[in-house]
């Protein structure tokens, strides 16, 4: 590879933040009411920088208290772009 050139690693499989299991990602998943650990596509509020985006959603961090309150914001990833889920506006899956 040349020095003018980059690779990106885009990585199909889920990476959770250490700590998160599986099964919490899907408690935490039913909660908010969030296809954790599946390919969708985000539709973003306009105040987002980008419009929309694809790929496996995936848990950035598990919720800092429990009980969970689904009306605070989860940190969310999809291919590197970090929002949270007060940014959606809608989503889909693939």
């Amino acid at each position: 590879m040349s020095a003018d050139q980059f690779a990106l690693a885009f990585d199909p499989s889920p990476v959770l933040q250490p700590g998160v299991v599986p099964h919490l990602r899907d408690e935490i998943a039913r909660v908010w009411g969030l296809p954790l650990g599946e390919r969708v596509e985000i539709t973003f509020r306009p105040a987002f920088s980008v419009p929309a985006i694809g790929g496996l959603l995936e848990l950035r961090a598990s919720p800092a208290r429990y009980p969970w309150d689904p009306h605070e914001p989860l940190a969310l990833r999809i291919a590197g772009c970090d929002f949270t889920s007060r940014d959606i506006e809608r989503w889909t899956l693939l």
